[in-house]
C-alpha cells in the first residue's frame, strides 16, 4: 500500500491515472488476501469517479480536489492497515461513505 501511495503522488490528476489506481489496486486484492476489502472498496470509489467523468472532461479545480481527496484516502487506508480492527472496520466505512466527485 505504501508504492500504491508513492505511485499516487507522483501521478498527474487526469482520468487515466484513476483508471490505473484502479487497476492497480485490484491487483493487490488478489495478493494481499488480509485487505482484500480495503482495496476493492478503493475500486469501487474510483470507479464511480471514472464512471462520473469519463465522457464529460474534468475542470481544472474538480480534478485538483479529487485527486487530492484520494491521496488524502489512500494515506488513510495505508495508515489503517497497522491498526486496531475497529479504526480498520471504521476506514473502511468511510471511504465506502466517500465521493471524490
Amino acid at each position: 500500500m505504501d508504492e500504491l501511495l508513492t505511485w499516487l503522488k507522483a501521478q498527474h490528476n487526469g482520468l487515466r491515472t484513476y483508471k490505473n489506481f484502479q487497476q492497480k489496486v485490484l491487483n493487490l486484492a488478489g495478493s494481499d488476501r488480509e485487505h482484500v476489502a480495503l482495496y476493492q472498496i478503493l475500486a469501487l470509489l474510483v470507479g464511480r469517479f471514472i464512471d462520473s467523468y469519463e465522457e464529460h472532461p474534468l475542470t481544472g479545480d474538480v480534478a485538483d480536489q479529487a485527486f487530492d481527496h484520494l491521496i488524502e484516502i489512500t494515506e488513510k487506508a495505508a495508515a489503517s492497515q497497522r491498526a486496531a480492527p475497529a479504526e480498520q472496520l471504521a476506514t473502511l466505512n468511510a471511504i465506502a461513505a466517500a465521493d471524490l466527485g
